[in-house]
């Protein structure tokens, strides 16, 4: 009968490691740059995502802001304010003979 021997597989595993220290840190550090490039990916996905609603709520404001200037204009207009002023406060125009023109010296 031949002998069987017992081999210690955790050493066995050690040995093969410290022996190829540089391939494992190799191996190591690829597989931590893989995952460094994927977080980076993601990240730069989420954060163009983010800007791109931004420049929508961006556009929108901008239309908000010009319908707003359009509505202001029209309710500054010298007509719209005297038939305003007419239909609400019941205001009129006054007769010529009741104008005074007010200088200032």
């Amino acid at each position: 009968m031949s002998e069987e021997r017992q081999v210690n597989l955790s050493k066995v595993i050690w040995k093969d490691l410290t022996s190829h220290f540089w391939l494992v840190l190799l191996v190591f550090s690829v597989t931590l740059s893989a995952i460094a490039v994927i977080y980076s990916a993601h990240q730069n996905r989420l954060l163009i995502g983010h800007w791109e609603e931004l420049r929508e709520q961006r556009d929108k404001l901008k239309l908000d802001a010009r319908h707003l200037l359009l509505e202001e204009m029209s309710l500054a207009e010298h007509s719209k304010i005297e038939q305003l002023a007419i239909q609400k406060l019941g205001m009129k125009r006054p007769a010529t003979e009741k104008e005074i023109a007010v200088s200032s010296k």
